[in-house]
């Protein structure tokens, strides 16, 4: 082979490598919080390149205090966005154009934190406690287990302080929580710890959904497809490979505790992981599940259910029926 060819072979090849980068579609995804391994999944994806793999370059923005994703997403400045199904629904009650595409906490992590050595084991321990709560947040959640469970509120003191220093030094018994992350931190100050999943209790409630405009889903079902296809396959690898993603986390967020993030990690598998997913994969969303969560919001945070839950659940795009 001549000179020449070698060089227009390459040459082809240099080109068909930028037409392949150029034919990327370019998207973004605004997360709910900050960075950390509540997102792996998606960090993974494209760490690993499932999203180039399906046509995509994402964005991965983060969230904060200031920047609420449902809005975004629905007023068409990001493509795509996660956050807690209470703050998409409530979005839709108020007009929002939100569809849920899917789910990625298949159960909430709402609930109930306390000492170990204060001996809440179950709802009913809590009878003769003192709860700390804020409203919002796990709070709702943390209302249904316990009417769920039966408990006498008259028979708990709730007042409302933040903070885990409550705990430790004793001036409360118990706190809601998202017990994902916020018993890592006073686990690792030496005390040990006990929860009380939501969940657990029969409070159906997705965590972590993902949701697109009503317009962007109807008019780009394939690139949906292909995002949430790639997502799956992020959250399948960042789960088999939990030192590998947690390192790469951190590198994108330098002010993360790389054992925090370790251990976090590790407890939200079984929040990711589910049978719904064995079958339909991961972060599959389920229309009647979306329903009951609406029915939860309606009964103990006052949500205007003025739609169809099940209408905005596009379980289409879930990973084993979009292949």
């Amino acid at each position: 082979m001549n000179g020449f060819i070698k060089a227009a072979m390459a040459s082809a090849m240099v080109m068909g490598t930028a037409v392949s980068a150029q034919a990327l579609e370019k998207v973004s995804l605004r997360m709910s919080w900050l960075l950390n391994v509540q997102g792996a999944g998606y960090v993974m994806a494209k760490e690993k390149g499932f999203y180039a793999d399906e046509g995509l370059d994402v964005d991965i923005m983060p969230g904060g205090p200031n920047l609420n994703s449902v809005t975004l997403v629905a007023t068409g400045q990001n493509t795509f966005g996660t956050n807690d199904i209470s703050s998409v629904l409530f979005g839709k009650s108020q007009g929002m154009p939100l569809s849920v595409i899917g789910a990625c906490f298949q159960k909430t992590p709402a609930g109930v934190l306390s000492l170990a050595k204060t001996g809440i084991k179950t709802p009913k321990d809590l009878e003769g406690k003192t709860l700390a709560f804020n409203e919002g947040g796990p709070w709702t959640y943390t209302q249904a287990m316990l009417a769920k469970a039966g408990v006498d509120m008259s028979k708990v003191k709730t007042v409302t302080v933040m903070g885990n220093e409550v705990l430790m030094n004793g001036q409360v018994d118990a706190k809601t929580a998202f017990i994902v992350n916020e018993p890592i931190a006073i686990e690792l100050a030496g005390y040990p710890t006990a929860t009380l999943a939501a969940a657990d209790y029969g409070v159906q409630a997705y965590s972590e959904a993902i949701v697109a405009s009503d317009s962007y889903v109807a008019e780009n079902p394939k690139i949906v497809a292909a995002f949430m296809r790639a997502t799956a396959k992020g959250w399948e690898y960042a789960l088999d490979n939990k030192e590998e993603t947690v390192k790469a986390v951190v590198a994108l967020n330098a002010e993360l505790d790389s054992e925090q993030q370790s251990r976090q990690l590790a407890m939200q598998e079984d929040f990711i992981r589910s049978e719904f997913t064995k079958t339909n994969g991961l972060c599959a969303v389920d229309p009647a599940a979306v329903e009951a969560g609406a029915a939860t919001l309606h009964e103990f945070a006052g949500l205007d259910v003025n739609f169809d839950p099940k209408a905005i659940t596009h379980s289409e795009f879930n990973a084993a029926a979009s292949k």
